[in-house]
């Protein structure tokens, strides 16, 4: 007779940053300095579903943010001195951070994702990546994505690696989105020389995704015809690698479950 088993998708794992990169403990806010305003008076559409793969930034920054949210700052502060400030000066007015990653070296940048409203199931989130540059103003927002309430982004995390094997660590980020089967996006953010740039993107429910050194580790779960929710047949998983323009499948298996 066939033994039932509930099985849960692991939660995402976080692995320690790759080297240049850190994550950030997030201190109380404390009041801004002067930020260089947004000059769009309204706030962007989200994205649609799709974001076509690219290995090097585009010359436009992709910045879909909210029409009052900062995209400069004039003042040359140290990362260290924006998160003793709680991320005041970089955020949107209001906002409240989630979570943040740091890249220094060549390349010095803040990745940091947020929050505005008080209802977890119908407030503002996102995500903005901040490059400090060698002219003004120094610091200049080079990626953002804004997910609208209505969207029921529960929680936004990061996890960093060099996946494009560039030597910089790259952002992998989950936008938890709740329901019976954990069901998630997650998002490459690829850090470059001249800003970051999207490239991959998956929504999935029954799904883990994760960093193996240098590559992304899909799992999801595979249900027959008559499977309860709580017990599919097996998983499928698959390995990503960077091949310099786009992540591609590099290897996949499927693994039954013995009841």
């Amino acid at each position: 007779m066939r033994r039932l088993a509930a099985i849960a998708i692991a939660a995402l794992v976080v692995l320690p940053a790759a080297c240049g990169g850190r994550e950030v403990t997030l201190p109380t806010p404390a009041p801004s300095p002067t930020v260089a305003a947004s000059p769009s008076p309204t706030a962007p559409s989200p994205a649609s579903p799709t974001t076509p793969p690219a290995g090097t930034p585009s010359p436009s920054p992709e910045l879909q943010l909210p029409g009052d949210a900062p995209t400069a700052l004039a003042e040359g502060m140290d990362p260290e001195e924006l998160a003793a400030q709680g991320y005041g000066p970089i955020l949107p007015p209001g906002a409240s951070p989630l979570s943040a990653r740091t890249v220094t070296g060549p390349v010095t940048q803040i990745a940091l994702a947020w929050y505005r409203g008080e209802d977890p199931f119908a407030r503002q989130s996102g995500l903005v990546v901040w490059q400090r540059l060698p002219d003004a103003p120094p610091w200049r927002a080079v990626y953002a994505f804004t997910e609208r309430p209505v969207a029921g982004v529960l929680g936004i995390s990061l996890d960093q690696a060099d996946l494009s094997g560039d030597g910089l660590p790259d952002l992998l980020v989950r936008e938890d989105r709740g329901g019976t089967g954990a069901c998630a996006t997650w998002r490459v953010v690829l850090t470059r020389v001249g800003g970051a740039t999207e490239a991959w993107r998956h929504t999935a429910c029954d799904t883990e995704v994760r960093i193996s050194r240098d590559r992304l580790l899909v799992r999801e779960a595979v249900y027959g015809p008559d499977d309860p929710h709580c017990c599919p047949s097996g998983f499928r998983l698959r390995t990503l690698a960077f091949d310099g323009a786009r992540f591609v499948e590099v290897r996949v298996r499927t693994i039954d479950v013995e009841f």
